[in-house]
């Protein structure tokens, strides 16, 4: 019911997002938000990590060579008598300290004197910077820690002999080059890790969108809003109650109409009948039979409340599991009275009542004329009723050549006597031919109910009461005219009499024969019209196309 037809349903205007394209923009926006400033951050925060590790190394090595008895050694006998092989040797040891980085070591005597550099990377300018510093710092007798890792790529340390004097200086560094590059290293390193999560993500929102699609069968949350009004619609304008319920027996959908079947049922709360047990409204329906066993229920009469309800229950399947039922019902007396309306039984039983009716009423007069023993009026009697009835049989029956039809009205007949109604058939009335198109039962639904409308608005009626029937056979139309002299319709009510369910009467099980009388009319392409206002009287005048046996037209 629920799956995607792409010709049915096709709401998509413009250019509107897709739900699939919807989820991967927001999901792309929220990663791209979570991890860029994420990413700038942490780049400033390596950036700075890696520049504090480089100004830690270079005080460290500095600080080492600083402490480091042999370089104090090689500086107290250059300080008193310079020696290229103790440069040497302090240039060995340098290595030796250092072979492992590309940190350039610049050693001074106490007189600023020059006398290691240890330039493994090729500093540029090595040299030159480290010469400022040392002059910089030259009158001072030490640095501060802090003063000294502030210094930007480079370190100057103090070397003290015994006498805490100082005896020489040593400054290490390292180049911008290396710092920039261990800098972009990082950097890119994490521009590729939020690159890869940016993916991740939005493989991850197709993903997602996806699953979501398949769970709701394709459908656009535009085009699932769009079902559920229509659904709601269809729902609400059926004829029928509809209660859905889920495999636990609790109730999930219920149509308006359900809701006034019920409360006419004299049930109460039906307004909140949303996610209660059924159990508890359909007290009589073997709903355990339905949810459970998947049995099916088909027009059964059950009784809920104080009436009689037909009613139709049929599991709802997911494969093989049973997931709740669908329960439709209507009115017992509205089904059964449709049935008769729409099979024209009620109109034949109504004629064969009024003929039996009217033959008892002359047995007891001939039967109380024997008893009696008055046989001359018996006799009188008996010949009027044979004349009487001759001559109206002849009358119909030469105007009908149908005998159902005929028959039927003669039923009509004998009714409107019952009821002390004049009806009667017209002197242009005539039949002759026999009908394919409309057939005799067709004529018989139509006229018949029209006429018992125009019965029913008579029955009380104080003025005169009169029902004439015309059946016309034209070359190509049936023309059925029904005139009464009844109260009239107004407006208002002659605009809703072919409405089903409408009816200007108080009483249970009427609305239904004018409506069906319109929907008979409708299948044979034919027209009905109405003529009545109030105090004049009403006349219906249908007109129905023939079709001749044989299929002619």
């Amino acid at each position: 019911m629920w799956r995607k037809s792409k010709d049915n349903y096709n709401y998509k205007s413009g250019k509107t997002l897709s739900l699939l394209q919807k989820i991967v923009v927001l999901i792309t926006l929220v990663v791209c938000i979570a991890l860029l400033p994420t990413s700038l951050f942490t780049t400033q925060k390596v950036a700075r990590v890696i520049y504090d590790r480089v100004s830690i190394n270079a005080v460290s090595i500095n600080n080492i060579l600083c402490n480091s008895p042999e370089i104090r050694e090689s500086l107290e006998k250059q300080n008193k008598r310079p020696d290229d092989s103790v440069d040497s040797f302090m240039a060995a040891f340098v290595n030796d300290v250092d072979h492992s980085d590309e940190a350039g070591v610049a050693i001074y005597d106490k007189n600023r004197h020059l006398r290691v550099l240890y330039n493994p990377g090729k500093l540029p300018d090595f040299e030159h910077s480290a010469r400022n510093l040392v002059d910089k710092y030259a009158g001072r007798d030490n640095i501060s820690y802090k003063e000294n890792y502030s210094i930007p790529n480079k370190a100057i340390g103090f070397v003290k002999d015994d006498n805490k004097k100082t005896i020489g200086y040593v400054v290490t560094g390292y180049s911008d080059e290396i710092v920039n590059n261990s800098t972009i290293d990082a950097v890119l390193f994490l521009l590729s890790m939020t690159l890869l999560g940016l993916i991740v993500g939005i493989w991850g929102a197709i993903y997602l969108a996806q699953r979501i699609k398949r769970v709701l069968f394709g459908y656009e949350p535009e085009e699932i809003a769009r079902m559920l009004q229509e659904r709601d619609v269809i729902l609400n304008s059926v004829r029928e109650g509809i209660i859905n319920i889920n495999s636990n027996g609790c109730i999930t959908l219920v149509n308006s109409e359900a809701q006034l079947l019920l409360k006419q049922a004299g049930i109460e709360g039906v307004n909140e009948l949303f996610g209660k047990s059924a159990k508890d409204v359909l007290k009589r329906v073997p709903l355990d039979d339905i949810i459970k066993e998947g049995k099916t229920l088909v027009d059964a009469s059950v009784k809920m409340g104080n009436t009689v309800f037909i009613i139709t229950a049929v599991p709802l399947l997911d494969g093989k599991n049973i997931i709740g039922a669908v329960i439709t019902f209507r009115k017992k007396s509205v089904v059964e009275e449709m049935a008769n309306q729409l099979t024209g039984f009620k109109n034949y039983a109504t004629a064969l009542r009024a003929q039996t009716h009217e033959f008892m009423n002359k047995m007891h007069v001939i039967m109380g004329l024997i008893d009696m023993k008055a046989y001359d009026e018996l006799k009188n009697f008996t010949q009027e009723i044979a004349y009487n009835r001759q001559s109206e049989v002849s009358y119909v029956v030469t105007r009908l050549k149908d005998i159902t039809l005929s028959g039927f009205i003669l039923g009509k007949i004998s009714r409107s006597r019952e009821l002390d109604i004049d009806f009667s058939l017209t002197e242009e009335s005539e039949l002759h031919s026999e009908l394919d198109v409309p057939s005799v039962h067709d004529i018989v639904l139509i006229a018949g109910n029209i006429i018992e409308n125009a019965f029913d608005a008579l029955k009380n009626f104080d003025g005169e009461r009169i029902v004439n029937l015309s059946i016309l056979d034209f070359d190509r139309e049936i023309v059925i005219v029904v005139e009464d002299s009844g109260p009239g319709m107004s407006d208002e009510i002659r605009e809703h009499i072919f409405q089903r369910g409408f009816s200007s009467k108080c009483e249970s099980g009427h609305g239904f024969g004018l409506y069906l009388v319109k929907q008979s009319i409708n299948n044979l392409n034919g027209t009905i019209t109405v003529e009545s206002a109030p105090g004049e009287g009403t006349t219906f005048t249908v007109r129905l196309p023939t079709r001749k046996e044989g299929g002619l037209r």
